[in-house]
């Protein structure tokens, strides 16, 4: 018998280790699993954040070369004798450039002409005469920037704001910005229309129990006055057919 006991015993004895075993392998798998999902989350975002490091870096880059350009552009158009520098040519030299290398990054006007006024006035290759002949030019392009310059509106004017970073984005040359705040207005007009509208909108009188019964309180206070008509109504009824039949006591129901 005690040969069949441990006989008996020892199957239930492996099942249990097996069955140990198994938890023991699943919690193995979960585990590798889950540091799986974090090893991959970790590499991609990584790979994310440094690809979008280097876009930006080569766009950086892309502008700076652009405007390198547009600066060398001026300083031979100064130097072969133009007596004016146009504003409108110099900003669409930048923005064609930049469409061109799909850059969004702003270049103004304003930062291209004074470094080739400081690039020719520091020359070493151009005589004092030459660079006091050349200084008119880029005088007169400044004055003629600043006369165009926007008078800002009062902070009592609708969306002042707005308008005045829209007209300081356009005197800059900075079409890309430009853009996105007439967008922003343009929103913000539609949406100020659409509110006009609904305010203006006569209500029908089926909206207009709509939105009463729409407060619970007011729900709750209709029925309540409902209820107290419908007994006073039944009450008035019962005492009138009273007195009508010649009663003592009102009928029952």
């Amino acid at each position: 018998m005690v040969g069949r006991d441990q006989v008996e015993r020892e199957p239930s004895g492996g099942n249990e280790k097996s069955s140990w075993w198994r938890r023991k392998d699943w919690f193995g798998y979960a585990l590798g699993g889950i540091m799986g999902l974090i090893i991959t989350v970790a590499a991609t975002w990584y790979q994310m954040t440094t690809s979008q490091k280097e876009a930006t870096a080569a766009e950086f880059e892309r502008a700076r070369s652009i405007r390198q350009s547009v600066i060398a552009i001026v300083e031979e158009d100064v130097l072969s004798g133009s007596r004016r520098l146009d504003p409108d040519l110099i900003n669409r030299l930048v923005d064609q450039r930049r469409r061109d290398q799909f850059v969004t990054l702003s270049i103004p006007v304003r930062d291209v002409v004074e470094q080739a006024e400081f690039n020719v006035l520091s020359s070493r290759y151009l005589s004092t005469d030459r660079k006091e002949q050349i200084k008119p030019v880029f005088v007169r392009f400044f004055t003629e920037l600043a006369s165009r310059s926007y008078v800002a509106l009062p902070d009592t004017t609708p969306v002042a704001q707005q308008w005045n970073i829209l007209a300081k984005q356009i005197q800059d040359g900075k079409s890309v910005e430009a853009l996105a705040t007439l967008r922003q207005l343009q929103e913000e007009q539609a949406t100020a229309l659409e509110v006009l509208r609904e305010y203006t909108r006569r209500p029908s009188f089926t909206d207009s129990l709509f939105e009463f019964f729409r407060k619970p309180t007011n729900a709750l206070a209709f029925f309540g006055l409902y209820m107290v008509f419908t007994g006073l109504l039944i009450a008035w009824r019962r005492s009138h057919r009273y007195r009508i039949s010649g009663l003592r006591k009102p009928p029952r129901f």
